[in-house]
């Protein structure tokens, strides 16, 4: 179990390098309205990178045996259809900074709680109960509330119906391989680092076909577009340390608090925005952010304290007062030896 230092530090990193990670997207841009690069490029640059990173891994903790096993085919057939569905949703990801500033998609992200109840409530019957509920219809509220300030207040936000539709099939795309990949890692029986190189795999081929697909047939075969030094920080500390994190806090917390760094990650984004790309503070869209966050983390806590006793049945609960019971236990000794 790691200390609390190791974990208060885990936590503050992804929450940092999260928020990063979507204002490097639209930093990476530039004065640009649209990126030079092309998205393509910088989803297979990065998921080819961490294959090698899987692989060092791999034979970091199992030698020669691990690291063959990330070319057996039978493991990657395992893992391709889910490494696919990552990385279009990476593709819708990029796509929808091209239309919309990068806290106005932190902030629609979070939908993802509101998407994976309903998913849960139609797939496997799992029902949330009436709190949750309510919380739920905060978020989307805040959400709402969010994206309609921030359009009528204009300044130097971004709103476009396109990249909201893109934003928000991107996070079904993420709730739903969330769930298959969970299932997925759970009935394999092979290291992580062999199952994280697998997933890899398939998901730089995806981005590989997808670049020769848009931008080569359907473009004019300039694969790459314009690379700069920005570009170069968004793949290195967007994607790849994303990753890594990701994984890292996973393993020293859980899932939980992974979702509270996302929330909270809402507010940095904003701030980023203000400070660094050329925003404005606005009081309105800040609250309404803020509405966000607090839903999201209520709606967390909540499903974690769910097993919790009720705190009347502690009080009542004889157990709880054990100088009571002493007390109680010498009056009735007393009482049998006057008899």
């Amino acid at each position: 179990m790691a200390s609390v230092q190791i974990q208060a530090a885990a936590f503050l990193a992804v929450t940092v390098q999260r928020a990063c990670h979507n204002s490097f997207i639209q930093w990476a841009k530039g004065d640009a309205g649209k990126a030079q690069y092309t998205v393509s490029s910088v989803i297979f640059v990065a998921q080819t990178v961490c294959v090698f990173v899987g692989w060092f891994l791999a034979y970091s903790g199992g030698g020669m045996v691990d690291l063959k096993k990330c070319t057996d085919v039978s493991i990657l057939k395992k893992f391709a259809f889910i490494g696919m569905i990552y990385a279009v949703g990476d593709i819708f990801e990029m796509e929808s900074v091209n239309y919309i500033d990068a806290s106005t998609y932190t902030v629609l992200s979070q939908s993802k709680l509101i998407v994976t109840a309903l998913m849960m409530w139609a797939i496997d019957g799992t029902s949330q109960n009436l709190m949750q509920w309510f919380i739920l219809f905060t978020t989307s509220s805040g959400m709402m509330e969010y994206v309609l300030v921030g359009k009528a207040k204009g300044g130097a936000m971004t709103f476009s119906v396109l990249g909201i539709s893109l934003a928000l099939v991107k996070v079904v795309i993420s709730c739903y391989v969330a769930v298959l990949n969970q299932k997925a890692l759970k009935k394999d029986s092979n290291p992580f680092p062999v199952q994280f190189s697998a997933l890899k795999v398939s998901w730089a081929v995806t981005s590989f076909v997808y670049m020769i697909v848009k931008d080569g047939f359907m473009g004019d075969w300039d694969l790459f577009g314009v690379w700069s030094s920005r570009t170069m920080v968004l793949v290195f500390a967007g994607f790849i340390l994303k990753t890594l994190f990701n994984q890292y806090l996973l393993k020293v917390l859980d899932a939980i608090w992974k979702n509270i760094s996302e929330a909270v990650g809402v507010i940095l984004v904003y701030f980023a925005k203000v400070v660094f790309l050329g925003g404005s503070f606005d009081a309105a869209v800040f609250n309404a952010a803020f509405t966000v966050i607090l839903a999201c983390i209520a709606y967390v806590l909540s499903k974690s304290a769910g097993g919790k006793k009720s705190d009347v049945g502690d009080e009542l609960n004889p157990v709880h007062y054990p100088e009571l019971q002493t007390s109680l236990l010498a009056a009735t000794r007393r009482r049998i030896r006057g008899c």
